[in-house]
């Protein structure tokens, strides 16, 4: 009986395999005149669309960091491509990549408690690059919190939260986070 539903079924598989071999031989490829007419698309869309391009396994000219607002996170994408390279959890716990449920990043959530409060949510806003000499170092990322007095701070060596400091003097802030030209210091408007 086996042996029968085993034949049956590697039978109906070749048949299947060849109807779509079939098939896609069946269908001609259109030339490119030929989806621009079907699409409605004129040369100076091709050319904006090439222009964004990127292969699969190719790399982006340059990184966007993004805050993410009431996320609590920074999102990180590609241009000219704009596919999202990343979501970084900041202030608020993501199961879905395990930040705030293993023990390295659940200790740095509660660094970031203010007056003894648990504040498990954030409003990024405002991300500032680490700096030597006035130029983007490519070593760190600070994004403010707008809904407390803290500042988050990321590596971008491997795109991880490596620390939450808490402004003990502010309430609350609106502004964003700078650094001095050689982040010898963070700095955030209230």
């Amino acid at each position: 009986m086996k042996q029968t539903i085993r034949k049956r079924f590697t039978t109906l598989a070749g048949v299947a395999s060849l109807g779509l071999a079939a098939t896609a031989m069946a269908v001609p490829a259109e030339t490119l005149d030929e989806v621009m007419a079907r699409r409605g698309l004129s040369q100076k869309d091709l050319l904006a669309a090439a222009k964004t391009y990127t292969p699969t396994g190719g790399r982006d000219e340059f990184i966007v960091f993004s805050s993410g607002g009431q996320s609590g996170q920074i999102m990180v994408y590609g241009v000219p491509s704009m596919r999202i390279l990343k979501y970084v959890s900041v202030f608020t716990p993501e199961p879905w990549q395990g930040y705030g449920f293993d023990e390295e990043s659940k200790a740095i959530l509660e660094s970031g408690k203010v007056d003894g409060r648990e504040l498990h949510w954030g409003d990024t806003h405002h991300p500032a690059l680490s700096e030597t000499e006035g130029a983007p170092d490519g070593e760190f990322l600070f994004i403010n919190d707008k809904s407390a007095p803290r500042v988050g701070v990321i590596s971008l060596h491997d795109f991880e939260t490596q620390q939450i400091v808490v402004n003990p003097i502010l309430q609350s802030e609106h502004g964003g986070t700078f650094v001095t030209p050689n982040t010898e210091y963070v700095l955030e408007a209230a």
